[in-house]
């Protein structure tokens, strides 16, 4: 009896992995596809035209919250997407929260605004080199004492670096780079695994005990 309940659950979490895995990747195909289209809106507006002449202020309001909001996460939704409102280094702009019936589940991404530039991103070894700048030191902006998230993204409102979760301390080195001024498929491709729809799903979303 006990042989057969076992057998029962090992049969149906693998076929509830099986129906993740499916619908992660229609979810990631549809994802990059529709990225394409809503992403060459902010590119070609001008707000990104007139970058140079944004305070800091409009950079969040006028292209991070407008990103985030094509990446599908929903801006106007505090408990979703949440403001930190704190002016610390330490502390991130944004985060996006993931809730099940009033209990947080996961808070995949950590958003901070950081005023640095291409000449800061060593493309060709990955790894950003801000230098003297509180708002970029990332073994603070990690600290496992108030970083309960999978990636932090840094971005200066058209740059968006996304670090792991994993990353070493003291490392400089980054996972993703996205340029929304200069970027191609594959970029899209790789920007697709960071959508809400991607970064929420989890097994137990498709398992029924």
């Amino acid at each position: 009896m006990v042989f057969m309940a076992l057998l029962l659950f090992a049969i149906v979490l693998i076929v509830s992995f099986l129906i993740y895995s499916f619908c992660k990747k229609l979810i990631y195909k549809l994802n990059k596809r529709v990225l394409a289209r809503n992403l060459a809106i902010i590119k070609n507006g001008n707000d990104l035209k007139n970058y140079d002449s944004l305070s800091k202020k409009e950079k969040l309001e006028k292209l991070i919250i407008p990103f985030f909001m094509v990446m599908g996460y929903n801006t106007y939704d505090m408990r979703e997407f949440a403001r930190v409102n704190k002016d610390a280094s330490f502390a991130s702009d944004f985060i996006t929260k993931k809730w099940d019936k009033s209990r947080l589940r996961k808070r995949p991404l950590y958003i901070k605004f950081a005023d640095f530039s291409l000449e800061d991103v060593d493309i060709e070894n990955q790894e950003f080199r801000c230098n003297n700048n509180p708002d970029c030191d990332l073994d603070e902006l990690m600290n496992p004492m108030y970083f309960k998230g999978d990636y932090l993204v840094l971005t200066n409102g058209y740059l968006y670096l996304f670090f792991s979760k994993k990353r070493s301390k003291g490392s400089t080195k980054y996972d993703v780079l996205f340029n929304l001024k200069n970027y191609d498929k594959n970029d899209i491709g790789k920007l697709a695994y960071f959508t809400k729809q991607c970064m929420f799903l989890e097994v137990s979303d498709v398992f029924y005990n």
